[in-house]
């Protein structure tokens, strides 16, 4: 049975409004347009390396450092040594990250001289979260970076309360713009639910991507954090996800991607199969519902190891 009409037996018994099924059937069918039966799935993604240590100039509310301590230690004196040690053990990237500076980058660039050394001296393909980039630093990170991620966040509110930072949606389409300029290849990142769990500016961001040319369109989804002040956030509806995940698919022709960065548990489950039902065509870390469903629409897995979601296939 072809793909699309598995997905149209599939999605008339879940337990959701008509319009919505319609939507997802709709997305489905253009993600088979643009990508085929193919799904592709990355199951090793690249290791992280905070530059920073453990330290954050913000102390989002989401997160309040809790990720930083579970990278890779890259302060200075500390990265070179990691990169290399991740190259001779085979892997094909690392993941440059960090706490934010008070302007709301990531300061990857304060060790552009050693990260250039890496790309000199390694195969290693380099990939970091960027934050909210001026035309300086996208100058300096074009010597060394091969793909920008670069949360998207469309709603004031959400940046002044969340993050903590005095800034607004403009400056995160300032930085896209001055990477695009710049040459540098992006995969930007919208976070659903990042607003205490409930949609809040992720359609602008949609929007504001929309202007430049991504490589990738990266869905995140909020994971209720424990030690942060959102621990006992709920994580976004289901409804919601797939919401920002059909309007992606409406939007792009670049591949859709579900970022690793999400739920767990039965929550994760019920996720993957609502997104592939929705037109994602790549996933970090799939969940094994990820793979059933995949198999009962008649979908091509292909695994991708030891690569970042965001790059080409």
């Amino acid at each position: 049975m072809p793909p699309d009409i598995c997905c149209s037996k599939i999605i008339d018994w879940l337990e959701i409004d008509p319009i919505m099924k319609a939507s997802m059937l709709k997305a489905f069918s253009r993600r088979l347009e643009l990508s085929g039966d193919n799904i592709h799935f990355f199951n090793e993604p690249f290791a992280p390396i905070s530059l920073t240590g453990t330290q954050c100039s913000l102390q989002c509310k989401h997160c309040n450092s809790y990720y930083l301590n579970h990278m890779l230690d890259g302060s200075p004196g500390k990265l070179y040594s990691h990169a290399v040690d991740l190259a001779s053990g085979g892997a094909n990237g690392i993941l440059l990250s960090g706490g934010s500076a008070s302007d709301g980058s990531v300061p990857t660039y304060d060790q552009a001289d050693i990260i250039k050394k890496i790309k000199q001296e390694t195969n290693l393909k380099i990939s970091a979260h960027t934050g909210i980039v001026n035309r300086r630093q996208a100058q300096v990170l074009l010597q060394y970076l091969d793909m920008a991620l670069v949360d998207v966040i469309g709603d004031d509110e959400t940046i002044h309360d969340i993050l903590g930072l005095d800034a607004g949606a403009i400056d995160y389409e300032n930085s896209l713009k001055e990477l695009s300029a710049a040459g540098i290849p992006f995969a930007p990142h919208i976070i659903v639910g990042l607003h205490y769990g409930e949609l809040k500016g992720e359609f602008r961001a949609l929007e504001m991507v929309r202007k430049f040319d991504p490589e990738v369109v990266v869905i995140v989804v909020l994971i209720p954090t424990k030690g942060t002040s959102m621990e006992e956030t709920e994580p976004p509806r289901l409804e919601d996800v797939v919401k920002v995940i059909t309007k992606a698919r409406e939007m792009f022709d670049v591949p859709l991607s579900l970022s690793c960065v999400r739920p767990g548990g039965r929550y994760r489950s019920m996720l993957d199969k609502y997104a592939i039902l929705s037109g994602i065509d790549r996933i970090a870390v799939p969940s094994k519902s990820a793979y059933s469903t995949a198999k009962e629409l008649g979908l091509t897995v292909v695994d991708i190891p030891k690569m970042c979601c965001s790059y080409g296939v």
